[in-house]
Parts: C-alpha cells; sequence; structure tokens
C-alpha cells in the first residue's frame, strides 16, 4: 500500500479566502427579517490522487462567520466531501469509501438556501459516510462474481428546525450484496442472479429489515430490438408496517429498443411490493457534448435511505453534495413512485444542465401520501480567458404532504462572475434570491443576497 502510494499522482491545493455576505434575513425568520453583513473567514483544501491501486478525492472547507450587528449568530461552518477506492488485491479485491460533513437549511423538500452560514433557522449538520469492501472474480469469461458489504451512517447535529414532527432521524444500516452477471462470453444474451439484504436502523424511527432476491435476462431479437425478463421475491421486516402487502414474488417483462447508436430505451410492465408496477429508462446522446436522460422506478426504502445511497462523484468523477436531492427527505418506511429527467451537455465556452422530477410517496405505517416537484438548472459561460459568468436556479413544490401544514413552494437562482486576477488569486461577485413559502406561514424563509469573495490558493 505504501509503494502504490508513494507511486500515485498527487494534487494537493491549500487556500484561505474572505467572503463578505450581506444578507437581509439574518435569522430566517418568516416575518420580523432583519438584515446584516457578515465576514467570514474561510480555509481549506482540495486533494487528488490517482494510482496503480489508488483513487482518492478530497475537498474540505473551514469558514468562521462573523456577523457585523448580531454577533450571537457566530460560528464555524464545516464542509467535507471525499471519496476514495483502493484496489488490495489485483483485479479482486476493493474498497470503496466515501464521506460527507455538509451543513444544510433542512425542510421536508430538502431544500438549501444560498447562503451556507451560521443560522437560527431551521438547519442541521449532515454526517454521511459509507464504507464498502467488495470481492470480484471472473469465472473464465463466462461469469463474473461479486461479493459486498457496505456499512453507512447518517447523524443528523445541532439540528435547529421549529418542526417536532419533521426532525430528521440518524440512522445505520448494514447491506450485502451477493451477484452473478453474465461474462464476456456472452455478446449478445445477458443475463444475471442478484441477492441483497439489509437492516435499516433508525433512532426514533420505524427499523425496516430487507431480503430480495432477483433473476433476470435479456435476450435480442435483432440489433435493435431484445426483450426483458424478470423474477425474484422480495421479503420485508418493517415496524409499525403491513410487511405481507408488500412482500412476495415479483416478476416483470418489458423490450429494449436501440434503434441507433444515441438512443436507449427499455422499458418493463410487472407486479411487485403488492400491485403493478412500471419501469423505465431513457438514454440519448443529443451529440459528443451533450446527453439526455429519463427514468421511472418504484421502490420501497427505509428512513434516509436517499441519503445513504446517494454516490459523492457524479458522472464525470467530479465531487457533489450527497446531502441534497430533489426528492427531499422521508423520515419513514415508504413506497415511492419517482419520475427524473435531465440534461447536460458542453458546447465551446458554455456548460449547462436541467433536471426536473415528480416523487410520489406512500408512507406505509399510517397510509399517507406526499409528493413533490422538482426542477434545476445552471449554465455557466467563459467570458474571456479570466472571466466567468454562472447562472442556476431552481423550483420545488411540496404538493401533497405527510405533514398537515406541510406543503411548500420553494424556489432559488443565483448568478455571478468570476475573475481569476493571477493563477492563483480569484475573486468574485454573486447575488441570490432564495424564497420558502410554506403553508404554515411561520414556515416561511426568504432571503436576499450579495456576496464579494477572495480566495489565494498556495
Amino acid at each position: 500500500m505504501s509503494g502504490n502510494a508513494l507511486a500515485a499522482e498527487w494534487m494537493f491545493n491549500p487556500y484561505i479566502g474572505v467572503d463578505e455576505i450581506y444578507t437581509d434575513n439574518a435569522f430566517g425568520d418568516a416575518s420580523d427579517r432583519k438584515d446584516d453583513f457578515i465576514t467570514r473567514l474561510n480555509t481549506g483544501f482540495e486533494v487528488t490522487g490517482v494510482g496503480r491501486r489508488l483513487q482518492l478525492t478530497a475537498a474540505y472547507d473551514l469558514g468562521y462567520d462573523i456577523y457585523s450587528r448580531y454577533s450571537e449568530l457566530n460560528g464555524f461552518n464545516h464542509n467535507l466531501l471525499a471519496s476514495s477506492k483502493v484496489e488490495f488485491v489485483s483485479e479482486h479485491l476493493f474498497l470503496d469509501t466515501d464521506i460527507a460533513l455538509t451543513e444544510e437549511r433542512y425542510s421536508s423538500d430538502g431544500s438549501t438556501a444560498f447562503s451556507d452560514r451560521t443560522t437560527s433557522g431551521d438547519s442541521t449538520r449532515v454526517l454521511n459516510t459509507r464504507i464498502s469492501p467488495y470481492y470480484q472474480h471472473d469465472f473464465g469469461g463466462y461469469a463474473t462474481g461479486i461479493a459486498r458489504y457496505t456499512y453507512s451512517m447518517v447523524d443528523f447535529t445541532d439540528t435547529n428546525s421549529d418542526i417536532a414532527s419533521t426532525e430528521p432521524s440518524d440512522t445505520r444500516t448494514n447491506r450485502v450484496d451477493l451477484s452473478l452477471l453474465s461474462g464476456r462470453e456472452f455478446s449478445r444474451t445477458k443475463w444475471a442472479a442478484e441477492a441483497f439484504a439489509y437492516d435499516n436502523q433508525v433512532k426514533n424511527g420505524d427499523d425496516l429489515k430487507r431480503a430480495t432476491f432477483k433473476g433476470s435476462g435479456q435476450m435480442p431479437i435483432n440489433r435493435y430490438v431484445a426483450l426483458l425478463a424478470s423474477a425474484g421475491w422480495d421479503e420485508f421486516d418493517g415496524e409499525n408496517i403491513d410487511n405481507s402487502a408488500i412482500s412476495g414474488e415479483f416478476y416483470s417483462g418489458g423490450v429494449r429498443l436501440t434503434p441507433g447508436p444515441r438512443t436507449d430505451f427499455s422499458i418493463q410492465v410487472g407486479h411487485r411490493f403488492g400491485g403493478g408496477i412500471v419501469d423505465a429508462d431513457l438514454t440519448y446522446l443529443i451529440s459528443s457534448e451533450a446527453s439526455f436522460f429519463a427514468g421511472y422506478h418504484v421502490d420501497v426504502a427505509g428512513s434516509g435511505s436517499a441519503f445513504a445511497n446517494t454516490s459523492n462523484l457524479d458522472e464525470n468523477g467530479r465531487l457533489v453534495n450527497p446531502n441534497y436531492f430533489s426528492g427531499g427527505y422521508a423520515d419513514g418506511i415508504t413506497k415511492t413512485k419517482a419520475f427524473s429527467m435531465g440534461l447536460a451537455g458542453e458546447k465551446g465556452r458554455n456548460i449547462y444542465s436541467a433536471s426536473a422530477s415528480y416523487v410520489m410517496r406512500r408512507f406505509l405505517d399510517d397510509g399517507t401520501d406526499e409528493d413533490v416537484v422538482s426542477f434545476d438548472g445552471s449554465y455557466t459561460r467563459q467570458l474571456s480567458r479570466r472571466l466567468e459568468w454562472s447562472l442556476m436556479g431552481g423550483y420545488s413544490e411540496v404538493i401533497d404532504s405527510q405533514v398537515t401544514g406541510g406543503r411548500e413552494q420553494t424556489f432559488y437562482g443565483e448568478t455571478g462572475i468570476r475573475y481569476q486576477f493571477t493563477p492563483t488569486l480569484i475573486g468574485g461577485v454573486a447575488y441570490g434570491h432564495y424564497n420558502s413559502d410554506a403553508e404554515t406561514s411561520s414556515d416561511s424563509f426568504r432571503e436576499n443576497t450579495i456576496s464579494v469573495t477572495l480566495r489565494k490558493e498556495f
């Protein structure tokens, strides 16, 4: 390990910075809004390491907020994102590790305000960690076997929410995955036999145990069409729910269409979790620089599963915050139907992305429903070699809330410029607006911010 670590290519970028922020709602209050200037002193680093058996990327930022008028709000902010993969035994034994420590403005739809600062509003510190060793073996090209164990932990600390019924619960999850997948010798027909079991322990909530076995196959008819089929068994053991209603055999059948090299569409219809289901996925490569995706899926999960199962890396290997997601946080055992779609691309000096989702949840302990819809988008343009302009925004709405009075509409937007004075000195100016209009007026929140940033890298 030490030899491999030394052979890795390391990039370590420490920095210091200062932000001057103006906010028109220092306390995050619904009605009695007070403005203030905040000086943030921050330091941190970004590190990446790539070796023959090691991949690591991490970023840490430590900030201290100093309020000009309301010093009782002064405090530290910690934000850490890290992801690593280690290969202990060549092509066989691996270890994946993820950690995310972020400051979030907590609400039922998972929204956060732009001014990531110390505040007295609905906020929480989220620690999300995951460690996952796994072993894989190639059976002569005919099959690949994988055995994986995953331990994940989601903790909420320093939570400050006015809504007791929506206080998030800490979770611990132990999971085992076993899979046998068709190998390279099966050039056309694909098959898989998969099984997993997990134990989701929830503090002050409903625990959930689940075991699932699934067999699936894909048989091509021609180069454009393939038939899909799957079958298996689910077994649930959850507290305060009707386990027999969602346990039992399941099956589905469908088709996969690849009419051209750019399009891949699959759909399956069947029976699972006590009712009919549809699962569908679409990927369309608009060009070599842009892609579109969409999907619709049904699943049953326990409290905090969405946080625990979200990767710290995006499809391009860049760090992302797993503690925020458009579907919101569900603190209970739910049957979820989720539709999502997105667009991402890069052309010349422009980078853009857009996504939308519609999530329908049924809380299985009391039969209540919750529907959340959201839209997010971003655009960045390199105006010159040193000057960059960015724009981002989004909208989310809790259409049907599990909690009485929990309906909520939230929209946000931010725009700013970033200028590179020297290779190691960067400055920026940004304006942000955040507006949460809740059914219960005391839970509403509105904030405008203007920030000036200066950062020195070493």
